[in-house]
């Protein structure tokens, strides 16, 4: 049972009736504390012949919302991993999930993909009856604290400054090389880039922003201004003068979709001769990462620059800047003989026992 409110302005309690089926009521009210009051007074008399929620049914419910509320790689995970879910632990009510079965689908998924794919699927799982419990659905999540899979560290691939150099060389289509050049250079997502239109570029101040809108959302729903440097502001006065559509990137006056564009641009690297799996179009993202904390441009820089919620996922790159520590671990100095071409003996006192 919940409290959501109406395109109308007031809000409704959503129940399950006996039958299983689910209802709303209006709390004529169009203020939430006296709908909170409303709520608090509503009760519906138990049955023992209600039909317990199963998870097919909720699944439709939660997707339903999920469509209106996350971006569409989002969506197509949580589809994709709730499908999974079902297939693995068989169309239970939600109220009789257990750990048991957050252990079965994580054992039954690891023999299939990779151990940080089946932690994606976690935590929208994990994500998903998080709502549910919050629609009062369920009196607890089931799966709140249960462990992920143990994946060993790793670090994103990228480009090479000669191997993208390599690649550029290759393309023949001017639309793709715009494209792959703006992304290494701003650090865009592809969905960001492909949604991308006239109205969010501010060629004077060389920003463009990150906004969702009526068929784009934000990963976590964030707007966000990214700088823009001389490379992409080059690409973009060349093509505003040839504005075909209110989308930047378009292909004769269409917008130039986000899985075409990575289908190309895989070609590419395999006419280059580059065989890695792991290099694809988001590789472009790592790259831009990489080359800037690569130069010294500190980790809370490139997490403002890629739109990070937590710091801690930009630390992935962390380990392309210890070249650039020995200028702070220079900032301990001792009182050597400066005169001295060789380091004096230094004797250090013996650690004290005891």
């Amino acid at each position: 049972m919940f409290l959501a409110k109406d395109p109308n302005g007031y809000w409704y309690i959503y129940y399950n009736s006996d039958d299983g089926k689910r209802k709303r009521k209006s709390t004529r009210s169009k203020l939430k504390s006296d709908a909170l009051k409303f709520l608090q007074a509503f009760k519906i008399d138990p049955s023992p012949s209600a039909k317990p929620l199963r998870l097919s049914e909720y699944v439709i419910e939660f997707l339903a919302y999920a469509k209106l509320n996350f971006a569409k790689g989002t969506l197509e995970i949580y589809d994709g991993t709730l499908r999974n879910l079902q297939t693995i632990i068989n169309d239970l009510p939600i109220s009789a999930l257990t750990p048991q079965h957050w252990d079965t689908y994580k054992t039954t998924r690891i023999k299939q993909v990779a151990a940080a794919t089946v932690n994606i699927e976690l935590r929208t799982i994990k994500a998903t009856f998080n709502t549910a419990l919050r629609w009062k659905l369920i009196q607890s999540n089931p799966f709140s604290r249960q462990p992920m899979c143990s994946v060993p560290e790793s670090v994103p691939i990228f480009f090479t400054k000669e191997d993208f150099q390599i690649v550029i060389n290759k393309i023949e289509e001017t639309w793709l090389k715009e494209i792959v050049i703006f992304a290494v250079v701003t650090g865009l997502r592809r969905g960001e880039i492909s949604n991308l239109r006239w109205q969010n570029i501010d060629l004077k101040n060389r920003v463009l922003t990150i906004e969702s809108d009526a068929t784009f959302k934000t990963k976590h729903g964030r707007r966000r201004v990214v700088p823009l440097n001389d490379n992409a502001l080059y690409i973009l006065r060349q093509k505003a003068k040839e504005q075909s559509s209110s989308f930047v990137f378009s292909l004769n006056g269409k917008q130039v979709e986000g899985d075409w564009m990575s289908h190309k641009f895989k070609d590419i690297l395999k006419n280059c001769g580059i065989r890695e799996p792991t290099l694809h179009f988001h590789s472009l993202r790592h790259t831009f990462a990489s080359w800037l904390v690569q130069d010294g441009v500190s980790i809370y820089a490139v997490k403002e620059l890629l739109g990070h919620t937590s710091v801690k996922t930009t630390e992935v790159y962390s380990h392309l800047s210890g070249s650039g520590l020995h200028e702070e671990v220079n900032k301990i100095r001792i009182g050597f003989n400066e005169k001295s071409k060789d380091l004096p003996n230094v004797t250090l006192p013996s650690p004290q026992v005891g």
